[in-house]
């Protein structure tokens, strides 16, 4: 039952060899095209546009010596808690400050999540990031409170 080997099946075996490369990169394409579009920004062109008001706010955060300290805990129930210490220049708590958060995810912004924060008192605060999964995470801080600019980012490891 067993057929000589000759050109012609050679080159059918190596048609059907590059034709199944050829089917699994196309797949590969296809499922990264479709789970990371490459843009971190929502309004990249917007933002560059409006960059030297960035500078200018990032300057004055700079004379105020704001420094945001974030921590992460899982709690029983699954739920990640986060916590953030909010200091001036001079190491108390600064007023006037109404925290507004965001959990990103690195690589998927179709898992980042908005976080309520919530003031505990004595330039603490925290959130309930919910039960997002372990890794990674970077968190972005800012002020709602316009008078005052204050923006700063972390990247944490959720357990």
């Amino acid at each position: 039952m067993t057929h000589p080997l000759t050109g012609r099946g050679v080159l059918v075996w190596l048609g059907v060899f590059f034709a199944c490369i050829f089917a699994v990169n196309v797949y590969f394409i296809v499922i990264s095209v479709e789970t990371f579009r490459g843009e971190d920004e929502q309004k990249p062109y917007l933002q560059g546009i409006e960059y030297n008001t960035t500078l200018e706010r990032r300057a004055a955060q700079a004379r105020l010596g704001w420094k945001a300290d974030v921590a992460v805990q899982r709690l029983k129930d699954g739920h990640v808690r986060i916590e953030i210490g909010l200091k001036d220049a001079a190491g108390r708590a600064p007023g006037g400050a109404v925290l507004a958060a965001e959990l990103r995810h690195p690589a998927d912004e179709n898992r980042d999540h908005v976080l309520r924060v919530v003031a505990a008192g004595g330039g603490r605060y925290w959130a309930d990031a919910g039960n997002v999964t372990s890794g990674v995470w970077d968190i972005l801080l800012s002020n709602d409170n316009r008078r005052v600019p204050f923006e700063a980012t972390a990247r944490l490891w959720v357990p």
